[in-house]
C-alpha cells in the first residue's frame, strides 16, 4: 500500500508539471492575442463620457422624453381596460380623462368602420331611408375626433406627468404592453445610444479611430501570422515534452518493482502500528463512558428546566390568545364599518360617473354646435368687414369728388373775377380816350 500511495504520488507530481507547463504557454499565446484587442478597446471608446455642447444636450432630452412618453402612452389600452382597478391609483382626474379618452377612441373606430363600409345599391334607391351622413361629413368628422383624441393624449400626458405616483403605478405594468410597442421602444433606446455615442465623437476624432482601426487590422493580420508560427513551434515542443514523458514512466515502472520488495519489511512496522491503536482505543473508551454519565445528568436536568419553561409559555399563550381574540373582534367591526362607509362612497362615486358622463356626451354635442355657429360666425363678420371696406371706399370717393368740384368752383370763380377785372380796365382806357 505504501509502494502504491508512492507510485501514485509521483504519477500526479508529473501530471500536474505537465499540465502547469501546458497552461502557462497557452495563458502566455492568450495574452498575446487579448493585448492587442484590450488597447484597441481601450482607444476606441469615446474621450469623453460627457456631453459637451448644450444642443446635443437638448437632443438627448428630447429622445428621452419622448420614449418616455410613449412608454406611457403604450399603456393607455391597458390603464382603460383595467380603469376600475387603477381609478384610486391615478386620482379621479386622471381616471375621467382615461374614460374620455377611450370614448373619443371608440367614436374614431366606430366612424372609420363605417367610412370604409359601401352602401348597398338597392339602399341608394330607396327615398323612403331615412337620410344619413355623406362621405365627406364623415371624414370631416373622423378628422375632428382624430384632432380630439391627440388633444386628450396630450392633456393625459400633462397630468401623468404631474401625478408622480401614478407614473410609478403604470410602470410597473410594463409586461401588458404589446410586442410592436415593445420593440418600438427598444428600437428608440437603440437609437438614443446610437445618438449618444455619434454625438460624444466630432468628426476629427472619427476620422482618427477609423485610421486606427485600419492600423489595427493590419497589426491583427501580422500577429495572426506570427501565432500561427508560434503555434506550429508548440506543436513541435509538445511532442517533445510527450517523448520524455515516456521516459519518465518507464524509470516509474522499474520504482514500482522496488516498492514492491518494500511491502514485505513494511509488516512489522504496520502491526507494531496496530497494537499502539487498540491501547488508544480502550483508554479513549473509558474516557467516553465518563463524559457519557456527566451529559446524561446534565440532560435530566435540563428536562425539569424545559418542562417548567412549557408550562410559563402556555400560560402567556393562553393570555394572548384571549387579546388576540379580542383584537380580531375589534378589526372585525371596524372591517363591517368601513365595508359599509365605502359602499356608500362607491354608490356615491357611481352616479358622480354617470352625471359627468352625461355631462361630456352634451359637451360634446355644444361643442360640435358651436364649431358650426363658429364658422356661420366668421363667414358674418368677413360680409360685414366687406361692406365696411366698400362703404368706407364710396365715402372717400365722394370726398375727393366733393374736394374736387370745390376745386374747380374756386378756380372758375376766379377766372370769372379776373375776366371782369380785365373787362373793367378796359372800359376805364376806353373812357379816358374820349375825354382828351
Amino acid at each position: 500500500m505504501a509502494t502504491e500511495a508512492i507510485v501514485q504520488g509521483h504519477q500526479i507530481e508529473a501530471t500536474n508539471i505537465e499540465t502547469f507547463s501546458k497552461s502557462t504557454i497557452d495563458s502566455d499565446v492568450s495574452m498575446q492575442k487579448m493585448a492587442p484587442k484590450m488597447d484597441a478597446l481601450r482607444i476606441l471608446e469615446p474621450v469623453r463620457k460627457k456631453l459637451a455642447s448644450i444642443e446635443a444636450e437638448r437632443i438627448i432630452s428630447v429622445i428621452e422624453k419622448t420614449i418616455e412618453k410613449i412608454e406611457r402612452v403604450t399603456l393607455f389600452p391597458h390603464i382603460a381596460d383595467n380603469l376600475n382597478r387603477f381609478n384610486v391609483a391615478i386620482g379621479l382626474e386622471l381616471t375621467c380623462a382615461m374614460r374620455e379618452h377611450d370614448r373619443l377612441e371608440q367614436h374614431l373606430h366606430f366612424a372609420t368602420h363605417k367610412l370604409q363600409e359601401e352602401e348597398p345599391p338597392e339602399e341608394k334607391n330607396d327615398e323612403r331611408r331615412p337620410k344619413v351622413k355623406s362621405k365627406a361629413q364623415t371624414s370631416n368628422d373622423i378628422m375632428i375626433l382624430k384632432q380630439a383624441l391627440g388633444s386628450s393624449v396630450k392633456n393625459i400626458l400633462r397630468l401623468f406627468q404631474g401625478n408622480p405616483s401614478a407614473c410609478q403605478i403604470i410602470q410597473t405594468e410594463c409586461q401588458a404592453r404589446r410586442r410592436i410597442c415593445v420593440d418600438l421602444i427598444v428600437g428608440l433606446m437603440e437609437l438614443r445610444d446610437l445618438v449618444f455615442e455619434r454625438l460624444l465623437i466630432t468628426p476629427t476624432e472619427e476620422k482618427e479611430k477609423f485610421e486606427f482601426v485600419q492600423k489595427i487590422i493590419m497589426q491583427d493580420k501580422q500577429n495572426t501570422e506570427i501565432i500561427t508560427t508560434l503555434e506550429a513551434e508548440l506543436a513541435t515542443a509538445i511532442q517533445d515534452k510527450e517523448n520524455e514523458m515516456l521516459k519518465k514512466n518507464e524509470i516509474i515502472r522499474k520504482l514500482k518493482n522496488n516498492l514492491v520488495q518494500l511491502d514485505f519489511f513494511s509488516e512489522d512496522y504496520i502491526r507494531q502500528i496496530k497494537q499502539d491503536a487498540e491501547k488508544q482505543q480502550l483508554a479513549d473508551q473509558k474516557d467516553s463512558e465518563g463524559r457519557v454519565a456527566k451529559f446524561h445528568e446534565e440532560i435530566s436536568q435540563l428536562r425539569i428546566q424545559l418542562n417548567n419553561t412549557i408550562t410559563e409559555h402556555r400560560t402567556q399563550e393562553l393570555a394572548l390568545r384571549k387579546r388576540k381574540f379580542k383584537i380580531e373582534t375589534e378589526i372585525e367591526n371596524w372591517i363591517q364599518k368601513y365595508d359599509a362607509d365605502l359602499q356608500e362612497k362607491q354608490e356615491e362615486y357611481e352616479h358622480l360617473v354617470t352625471k359627468h358622463n352625461n355631462e361630456m356626451v352634451l359637451l360634446f354635442e355644444l361643442e360640435q354646435k358651436i364649431n358650426i355657429l363658429e364658422s356661420e360666425y366668421i363667414q358674418i363678420v368677413e360680409d360685414r368687414k366687406k361692406k365696411a371696406e366698400e362703404k368706407a371706399a364710396k365715402e372717400h370717393q365722394i370726398y375727393l369728388m366733393a374736394r374736387a368740384a370745390v376745386t374747380i368752383q374756386a378756380f372758375w370763380k376766379g377766372y370769372k373775377v379776373r375776366q371782369l377785372m380785365k373787362s373793367l380796365k378796359k372800359k376805364k382806357k376806353g373812357r379816358g380816350r374820349r375825354r382828351k
